[in-house]
This record gives C-alpha cells, structure tokens and sequence, in this order.
C-alpha cells in the first residue's frame, strides 16, 4: 500500500478517530487501523469487521493529524483492495458496473441524462466537438437523474442565463466525474472516467467550468490535472454579486442556516462564497454551533449513497435536530448529497412540516 511510509509517522495521539463522526457510531476506529496496519500490514484487510464502508471520506482525520499521515489514504487504499478482490457489497457492485457501462452510478441510460432539459424554458446550448462557450456548467449524475436535484439543476440554468453567462453542457457526452467510484475504492474505473471527461473537455472551447456538485469541484480541480479554470458555482456567483444586485432580485424573508459540505469547505477552504450569497438573499443568516472547519459530516459521501449502513442514525438527523432546537426551519445547503441525505433525515424523523431544506440556487432563482 501507498500510505506506508506516511503511516510510520504515527503516534497514536487518537486525533483522527476522537475527530470522526462516525467513530462515536460505528466500528470504525481509524487509530485502531492504523496500529493494526503497523503492526501486521495484512490484518487491516480484514477489513468487513473494521467499518471502513462507513467512513464518509470527509477528511477531517487528515487535516487534524498533526503528523500528516493522511490516515484516510489509508481506508481508500484498503477499499481499493477489497474492490479488486471482489470483496463488497452487491449495491456497491451494481454502482460500478452501471458507472461502467452507462457513465452513471444510477442505473440509469445515457439518452437519459438529458430529460430535465425538456422540462424547462430556458434554451440550454449543448455543446459538441468544436463549439465554444465562456464556461462549461457540468452538471453531476445525481442533479442529472434524481427529479429532486434536477430542480436545483434548473434553478442554476435560470441564474446563469439571468446574468446573461454564456455557457453550454456536454449533454449526453458527460460521464460521471469519478469522485465517489474512487472513493469506493474503483481506482481503475476512476482513471478511465477521467480520460473520457477530459477527452470531452479538449473537444470543446472553454474558459472555464462551473461545477453544480462540491464533489465534482473537487475532482476535477484537485485530481484532474487540468488548466482550465475550475469554479464551484457558488464562488462563481458570489464573484458576480455585483450583477445579481443590479437585477431584479427580490431579497427573502427568511432566517436560515447553512450547512458546510465537506468537499466545499473541510476539502476546499470555501466557507465564506457561499456564505455571502445567503447574506444577500436571507433576511438572516445564523450559524449551526458545529460550522465550517468544525462542520458535522451529512454522510453523502465517500459512496455512501451506495453503500448499506449497518449502523443506525444518521449525522443528518443530528443537523436537522440542532436546527429545530436553534428554532430555525430552513437549511440550506450547497451539495446534491447534502441535499438528499437532510431531506431525508427530515422524512424520518417526521419533520416534513417543520424542517425545510433548499440548495442556495433554488433561493436565487426563486428571488428573480
């Protein structure tokens, strides 16, 4: 394994398993693992008993190891293990196999990805080998297939083509990003997933690309190994604040709060753009006493939108808990996973009346 070397600088000071959310819930102990890992590097393969299928991947062991030695490197490279070995779960399996075959983890058709473009005004230019466009708005799996984010998918379209940006979408050409397939451990699907993306992208001609998801954010950013500019849209935007004060923009009266994605803030350092967009929309904008840096995890990530829990209680239902007792009844969020997993924490907890949770792009297009 890569992450050898890094994890002979341990120290066992508890950082990274005191830090996991979801240490307190589960097996999972990332301290424990690595101990076990220095002590006899094959034992942390047994690995169905350690919880690593419930780490969400948000980080937050890395950044508050103090020898740096990126202990979560460590569950992704054993998942990587398990997946080459044929050791998972069947809903895992089923993931990879439609993201191979159908460029989306859903199960979902390609001809499909397109649907939601039929069901609004707004002309939207696909763009194909040799157009051109200001920006590439890529739009994710889950905000092209589920109908819930396709709303959020539309409110952005809306948004941009209010500001009068010239952007386009690769349309059925897009594949999924890669970001959770990597992170259940799919190294080689990964790799193929970004050679067909960037193939798209050198087919076109853009000055940049406007990301929907965080996760797509990151990926394509952080792990792409691309020149072209890579924006989340909510930096975009908060940059055209200037624009969107001059239009039409009726403010909300609303207090609200916002929950920090991990691929945004604990992975990006993006806590403020975001921010700024609520302030100018909100008739107030408070804060959860976990926020930012400190931010509680939603679970969406690391694949777990594929991947069956074995531990009951989920973190999202702790959120919409602190925002019931703070007395507050919106959150909003800035991630497709986000998204899902407190609407659904809303649902179970039987907070449909209460609670409501909205992306920031649905309250910006909502305001024109």
């Amino acid at each position: 394994m890569n992450t050898a070397n890094l994890l002979l600088g341990c120290i066992q000071c508890g950082r990274c398993s005191g830090s996991c959310p979801v240490s307190i819930k589960s097996p999972l102990n990332i301290r424990k693992l690595l101990y076990s890992f220095l002590l006899n590097p094959k034992a942390v393969f047994d690995a169905e008993k350690s919880g690593i299928w419930e780490c969400t991947t948000c980080t937050t062991c890395n950044l508050r190891c103090p020898k740096s030695c990126a202990p979560l490197n460590l569950i992704l490279d054993t998942r990587t293990w398990l997946v080459e070995k044929g050791r998972i779960d069947s809903s895992i399996i089923k993931a990879l196999e439609s993201t191979y075959l159908h460029g989306n983890p859903f199960g979902k058709a390609r001809e499909k990805r397109i649907e939601w473009i039929h069901k609004i005004d707004t002309p939207i230019k696909i763009l194909t080998e040799g157009s051109s466009a200001d920006y590439l708005l890529f739009i994710c799996c889950i905000n092209a297939y589920d109908p819930r984010m396709q709303k959020v998918t539309k409110s952005i379209v809306k948004v941009l083509s209010s500001l009068g940006v010239d952007f386009g979408i690769l349309g059925e050409a897009e594949n999924c990003c890669g970001s959770e397939i990597k992170r259940m451990g799919e190294s080689g699907l990964f790799a193929e997933l970004k050679e067909k993306n960037l193939l798209s992208f050198s087919k076109i001609k853009i000055k940049g690309i406007i990301t929907i998801s965080p996760h797509c954010y990151n990926t394509l950013k952080n792990e792409y190994d691309i020149s072209i500019p890579v924006e989340h849209y909510t930096t975009f935007l908060s940059n055209e604040g200037a624009r969107l004060r001059k239009m039409n923009f009726v403010k909300s009266k609303e207090v609200g709060l916002f929950h920090d994605p991990c691929f945004l803030g604990k992975m990006n350092n993006i806590y403020e753009p975001p921010r700024a967009l609520l302030k100018a929309s909100l008739a107030e904008l408070k804060e959860f006493d976990r926020a930012k840096e400190k931010s509680l995890c939603c679970e969406g990530g690391g694949g777990r939108m594929w991947i069956e829990s074995k531990v009951k209680g989920r973190l999202a239902e702790k959120r919409v808990s602190e925002a019931k007792g703070l007395g507050i009844n919106k959150i909003y969020v800035a991630c497709p996973f986000c998204l899902s997993t407190l609407e659904d924490a809303v649902k179970v907890m039987g907070e449909e009346d209460n609670i409501k949770i909205e992306d920031i792009a649905e309250l910006l297009a909502d305001g024109l």
